[in-house]
């Protein structure tokens, strides 16, 4: 049975684990340099530093369990404004990551609809998201969902650079 719920304190635990975990099984093989990826991993979802992202009112994370079994999770932040986007009524998905062996089952497309009505619910029209290019089947999903590239940008990890399209849905007709 899944069920997914709004992330509390209590979470951050648990989210940490599953950050670094789906991060590495998602995008692991990309990293010519193993410590780089270690580096990122240990920074980006420290216990401290997802505490303290949860801690923050712009910020809403969602956990999905299987069971007693956490295998994913949403981060949605409020307010977040993107240089492609005209809009002052906008926020970003920030994370949707499922384990390994959790993914074409449904879950996702739960999940995204409950961001969807969170992201609605706070008043916002625009909900955009940076994707790999290099994520064909997450870019085939947010295309079915009727995200629309709207931009690319970069990011660099260690020695490596990223390239990244920038995806946007119109929540309100």
């Amino acid at each position: 049975m899944i069920t997914i719920k709004v992330a509390t304190l209590d979470d951050a635990e648990s989210i940490s684990f599953l950050g670094k975990k789906t991060f590495d099984q998602s995008f692991g093989h990309l990293f010519h340099d193993r410590i780089d990826l270690t580096s990122y991993l240990n920074e980006t979802f420290s216990y401290e530093k997802i505490s303290n992202s949860i801690s923050k009112t712009h910020n809403i994370y969602w956990i999905v369990y299987k069971g007693n079994l956490s295998v994913g999770y949403a981060k949605l932040k409020l307010n977040s404004s993107s240089k492609f986007i005209k809009s002052d009524k906008i926020c970003k998905l920030q994370k949707i990551y499922l384990c390994r062996g959790t993914s074409s089952k449904g879950i996702g497309s739960v999940l995204q609809q409950i961001i969807f009505d969170k992201a609605i619910d706070q008043g916002n029209e625009h909900l955009w998201l940076s994707v790999l290019k290099q994520n064909k089947r997450a870019i085939t999903f947010y295309d079915r969902n009727k995200y629309q590239i709207v931009g690319d940008h970069s990011f660099i990890i260690g020695k490596q650079k990223f390239d990244f399209w920038v995806m946007s849905k119109k929540l309100i007709n």
